[in-house]
């Protein structure tokens, strides 16, 4: 807020904490904070704090949005007591106190606005996920689709059943498929009181030996900087909510977004203010249970494991859904 072409701060230096160390909550934290950088003056020093893995590719992202220091958030001091005393500023976190459900029925960048801003964005433009960095160099030759593996958990997994009729189908088209992911996660979890890293879990070894040898293998061969590179360039990103998918939302590259849990509205990518443009949505076919996340109120679940136990909205899902979602992008 501004009078006479002064604003009114309180403080020179603000603390945005990305403490929950999963790509795709850290990517959408940034229109926040990008909102932030545009609405105050330039003297307001911020910091963002992110694992020390994601640190290059944020600071990348930033760039073009204006100044931020960006600092590895396993060095802050993360106790109220540790701070005391210092000059390290007021602080904002990206998530709410543990068990505070307020995720369910809302889109993730305008949880981001809540946790880290007190506020909401009052249009899709405010919602945009940052495309303005430049890609890299191409290192795929001709043309490939990406598809991303490696879930935090059965309701994110990409069956492989589900994965190998659609990447036929881009073989049949001229296609390469490019698998990308990771087997190890840095993301931890609280589990009876202690704090553990989040298994990943997949199904490439699944798919038919033939089919995989005409697939090019990418996964745990790239930093997070180059896997958007490899994102950007490709003729589709083509996948289950997660990560990489949030990571090709800062491309202008097409994107194949299936989700079992949620409905699109509460959880699209945003791009130049449309949450439609280049990019289409999947859900399971004929399951009553499908978008529990988004319909379910009052419940302590967390739905990182399926209610039923048998995560079936990831077995329900129609290959043609995808392939006809591609060709609605022009592929």
């Amino acid at each position: 807020m501004f009078r006479d072409n002064v604003e009114i701060s309180t403080t020179f230096l603000h603390n945005f904490v990305l403490n929950h160390g999963a790509l795709g909550d850290v990517i959408t934290s940034l229109p926040a904070i990008i909102h932030a950088r545009r609405t105050h003056h330039e003297n307001l020093k911020l910091r963002v704090w992110v694992p020390p893995w994601q640190m290059e590719l944020i600071a990348h992202l930033l760039a073009p949005y204006g100044t931020f220091e960006v600092r590895d958030f396993t060095t802050f001091p993360a106790k109220w007591a540790d701070r005391r005393g210092s000059d390290i500023g007021p602080v904002s976190l990206n998530q709410t106190p543990f068990n505070t459900t307020t995720r369910n029925r809302v889109c993730l960048v305008d949880y981001a606005f809540g946790c880290l801003l007190d506020a909401r964005p009052e249009s899709m433009a405010e919602r945009n996920y940052p495309t303005a960095a430049d890609l890299g160099v191409k290192v795929i030759e001709g043309d490939y689709i990406v598809f991303p593996v490696g879930a935090t958990s059965d309701n994110k997994l990409f069956k492989a059943s589900v994965m190998a009729p659609v990447m036929e189908w881009a073989l049949r088209r001229g296609y390469k498929p490019v698998i990308v992911g990771t087997k190890t996660s840095h993301t931890m979890a609280e589990a009876n009181g202690t704090l553990r890293p989040i298994v990943i879990r997949e199904e490439t070894e699944l798919l038919p030996p033939p089919l995989f040898a005409q697939c090019l293998d990418m996964r745990e061969k790239t930093t997070l900087l180059e896997l958007r590179d490899i994102l950007g360039h490709a003729r589709a990103v083509v996948g289950i909510d997660g990560g990489s998918l949030h990571l090709a939302g800062t491309t202008d590259t097409n994107i194949l977004f299936a989700s079992g849990t949620t409905l699109p509205k509460h959880r699209y990518i945003a791009r130049h203010g449309d949450p439609s443009y280049k990019i289409r949505y999947v859900g399971s076919r004929d399951l009553e249970c499908y978008a529990c996340q988004s319909r379910w109120t009052l419940t302590s679940l967390d739905f990182s494991e399926c209610a039923y136990g048998d995560s079936l909205c990831m077995t329900a899902f129609d290959p043609d859904d995808f392939v006809e979602g591609l060709k609605e992008l022009g592929l």
